[in-house]
């Protein structure tokens, strides 16, 4: 079991937003911390201790492509996906 210093600590904002996930989607209390956790990550974007400044950007950048023409000849594809009627 964990210790109390590595359990992390969430504010009351948090909780009662987390308690509002549980009810509205009739979640069962066993699953308050995972409730916890997806509030603390979509408010802070998974960062736990806030010094996450957002996504660094790529230092050399990426060529884009185009993907290749498909000409719709391909049967088989096209009854797999079951894309034949568009």
């Amino acid at each position: 079991m964990a210790s109390e210093e590595d359990e992390e600590v969430y504010t009351e904002d948090e909780t009662n937003e987390a308690m509002s996930l549980i009810q509205e989607f009739e979640l069962p209390m066993s699953d308050l911390h995972y409730a916890l956790k997806y509030v603390r990550i979509l408010h802070h974007g998974g960062d736990t201790q806030n010094t996450h400044k957002g996504l660094e950007v790529p230092k050399t950048p990426v060529a884009e492509i185009e993907p290749p023409e498909f000409d719709g000849d391909n049967e088989e594809i096209l009854d797999r996906f079951g894309i034949r009627d568009l």
